[in-house]
């Protein structure tokens, strides 16, 4: 498996976009790094924890430059036993990655004259957090404004091929579908950490939509690939196994921040 060197360097120095919407700027430099929050709800009122508590804070990350975006995500359809949320946050470059800041001060700046500790208490009573993954971006369409994305877990055991075949057949048809309103976008993203056999996929691609329904995925590729035979196209599918496939749904986001405008 091919290994992404530079950001293991970062970790090891240092002991998963999926952007949304914003301006014509922010499109244009997608998210990089992508982390990504297994979280297991304990209360009923987790959701609204981390609208009210969380997403402020956030925000006020995003606004001073330390995150790109922050996003909440309930897994609509699929296993929910560990995961019910997921909770995403989006990294421009290393510099961002890198960045640790005070939660305590980023909480008195989001919530002037509230008990952080008590917060703290609440959100620790709300949920419980799983695990955490990092993924780096291999590549993209352009990604529009959604409210549902499926989330496709996969595993390659030859990366090079794998990423030139998403890359140079499907993110083709892919691309088609966006272009026809049939999606808001598509995305592909390497597994950074953790590694190691008990992990069993290496690759995610993620489908962003609007609304849920059948795509016309066949035509897509035709009409992307006019000279190319269906059938060989799918032979290409060989190339990795699909582990899992969720769909979850946006519950909240941050707004992009004004300097990016």
């Amino acid at each position: 498996m091919k290994t992404r060197n530079s950001l293991l360097s970062l970790i090891v120095a240092t002991a998963f976009v999926i952007p949304g919407a914003g301006s014509a700027q922010q499109q244009e430099r997608q998210a990089l790094y992508v982390s990504v929050d297994c979280m297991k709800s304990t209360a009923p009122e987790y959701s609204a924890v981390e609208t009210e508590v969380w997403q402020p804070m956030h925000q006020e990350l995003v606004n001073q430059g330390s995150r790109n975006s922050w996003s909440l995500y309930r897994v609509l359809y699929g296993d929910r036993s560990k995961c019910d949320y997921y909770t995403v946050t989006t990294y421009l470059d290393v510099e961002q990655l890198n960045n640790s800041p005070d939660m305590e001060k980023v909480f008195r700046k989001a919530h002037a004259n509230k008990d952080f500790n008590a917060a703290m208490v609440t959100t620790w009573e709300s949920r419980q957090h799983v695990a955490t993954e990092l993924w780096e971006m291999v590549d993209s369409t352009e990604i529009k404004e959604h409210r549902y994305i499926v989330v496709n877990t996969m595993q390659a055991h030859d990366s090079d091929a794998y990423e030139r075949m998403e890359s140079r057949v499907f993110k083709p048809g892919h691309q088609a579908l966006v272009d026809g309103g049939h999606r808001a976008g598509w995305a592909m993203y390497a597994l950074v950490s953790p590694i190691g056999t008990s992990i069993p996929y290496n690759y995610v691609t993620v489908d962003f939509s609007s609304h849920l329904s059948p795509v016309p995925m066949a035509e897509a590729m035709m009409s992307a690939h006019p000279d190319r035979d269906l059938d060989a196209l799918q032979e290409l599918l060989q190339l990795r196994d699909q582990v899992n496939s969720e769909t979850w749904v946006l519950i909240a986001t941050t707004e992009p921040s004004h300097d990016a405008e």
